[in-house]
């Protein structure tokens, strides 16, 4: 695994803390987080109270207060957590022996949209992300945007050709393709992808972002490839062939 995973995968376990099952003290702590996840996905940050999760674990509010001391320190937990089991899809971003800078930014933009779509992310997304994020610590926000400077940036610069762009424009454009992953609600809604799926979805758009609309190479293969059009688009694209109509 690439050195960039490694330091994530570290960072998250920082987040979650102790989990060991063997002992007494992880196993509560697990069971306070996955009772947290639930209420989270299912009512929203908002709308979940302590007590709620307290309740949900079979255990007294102050003993919650002892793992975690604020109802954000558990929703940083809860996130962390789950991210973790993103970590073997991000190290086909991170490890270059998988692809070049292009194939890995665009597998980066892939999971940008679809992952919010399977996940507590999205609820979040829903919920009001910029409250939450006021709530943040200031350090936690701070390391998400080293992140982006790390790992991010230098694969922008890759692709656009070796200092083409200072490091803060870098950063700026960096900043601009994560904000993409606010468009995971808007892809919950079928009407705003119709004729394609999600992952279909997200696949053309890192294409564009990419590739822009210029030709392709000879033997440069779509990131899409893999998902055929859906049935309703390919009954579109006959009917229009049928009736003389440009495809």
């Amino acid at each position: 695994m690439s050195v960039p995973v490694d330091r994530l995968t570290e960072q998250l376990h920082g987040y979650i803390g102790d989990i060991d099952p063997s002992s007494r003290k992880g196993r509560r702590r697990l069971a306070i987080i996955e009772a947290a996840t639930a209420r989270f996905k299912a009512e929203g940050y908002r709308a979940t109270s302590m007590d709620d999760i307290a309740a949900d674990v079979g255990v007294a509010k102050g003993t919650l207060y002892l793992y975690f001391p604020k109802k954000i320190d558990l929703l940083i937990a809860c996130s962390a957590r789950e991210k973790l089991e993103w970590i073997p899809r991000f190290t086909a971003v991170f490890d270059p022996s998988t692809g070049s800078a292009a194939v890995r930014l665009k597998r980066w933009l892939t999971l940008l949209l679809t992952l919010p779509g399977e996940s507590l992310n999205m609820r979040l997304l829903e919920d009001g992300v910029e409250e939450i994020l006021a709530e943040m610590p200031q350090e936690l926000v701070a390391q998400g945007n080293a992140n982006v400077a790390e790992y991010i940036a230098p694969m922008l610069d890759e692709v656009a050709g070796h200092h083409r762009w200072s490091l803060v424009e870098l950063v700026d454009r960096a900043n601009v393709l994560r904000a993409l992953a606010h468009l995971g609600p808007v892809l919950r809604h079928e009407h705003n992808h119709p004729g394609m799926s999600t992952q279909r979805f997200a696949a053309i758009l890192a294409d564009l972002v990419v590739d822009g609309l210029r030709p392709r190479p000879p033997g440069d293969v779509p990131a899409d490839v893999n998902d055929p059009p859906s049935p309703s688009s390919v009954s579109a694209d006959k009917d229009s062939t049928e009736s003389g109509e440009a495809p």
